[in-house]
């Protein structure tokens, strides 16, 4: 029984920037009445997702961000519970090295406000050029650290750091396990919570091999989970 969903925010709840499809909300909010608890697991900071998953009324849920590496339960402020990892001392050293030369090279660049990870963003093709080379160069400040490359941003992570390990970190504060959890996303940063969830549902995620079942949206994944958390589906 599907007890946890737990659902990529960008290109997967909503398009980037934009609110959760109306339909798609309804979905979710009959998915909480059959008692399943949400989750929103993302490389955004848990601050923004929790202004998210206020707007859209989804109070319970619980918010996984900077790619796993800090927990909030519901949207309350202060959270009743939350969790932080924090990131190794060489991790730590190399994001900091990391972060120096990036602003040496691009003064101007925008840091998305994290409390672990370290997510540059750049705003033109050369910036993103700019970034890539200087990770290149930085060989010994990536030892500890992995990368994920977006179209808007680079999420530089400690390793250790990933939506499954998040996700099961989640399932300990919620009393919840693998086998009770299904995981929605689209992306690369997702396969790590697709191999933790007994169920990984993709939306057009390139590498099909990747989910258990993929669709060509979010309404298509939702029409699939509804019936399986009211026992009516396999």
């Amino acid at each position: 029984m599907i007890k946890l969903i737990a659902f990529d925010l960008d290109d997967t709840l909503a398009p980037v920037g934009e609110a959760i499809p109306p339909g798609a909300l309804g979905t979710l909010r009959l998915l909480e009445d059959g008692g399943v608890r949400l989750a929103v697991c993302s490389g955004k900071p848990v601050y923004y997702l929790c202004g998210f998953a206020r707007q859209a009324g989804l109070r319970r849920a619980a918010l996984v961000g900077e790619n796993g590496a800090v927990i909030q339960l519901g949207t309350a402020l202060p959270p009743a519970r939350f969790d932080v990892l924090r990131p190794s001392p060489a991790a730590r050293r190399g994001m900091d090295e990391l972060r120096s030369a990036i602003e040496a090279a691009l003064p101007d660049i925008w840091f998305q406000p994290n409390e672990t990870c370290l997510t540059p963003f750049p705003v033109s093709p050369r910036e993103h050029a700019v970034i890539g080379e200087l990770l290149r160069k930085h060989p010994d400040a990536l030892a500890a650290l992995d990368v994920y490359h977006h179209l808007d941003s680079f999420d530089i992570v400690p390793k250790g750091v990933d939506k499954g390990v998040g996700l099961a970190r989640l399932g300990a504060m919620l009393g919840v396990t693998a086998a009770e959890t299904a995981a929605v996303g689209n992306g690369e940063n997702d396969y790590p919570m697709f191999d933790y969830a007994a169920l990984s549902v993709g939306v057009r995620v390139p590498d099909e091999s990747r989910v258990d079942k993929n669709f060509d949206s979010l309404p298509a994944a939702l029409s699939y989970l509804l019936p399986l958390v009211k026992g009516e589906g396999a």
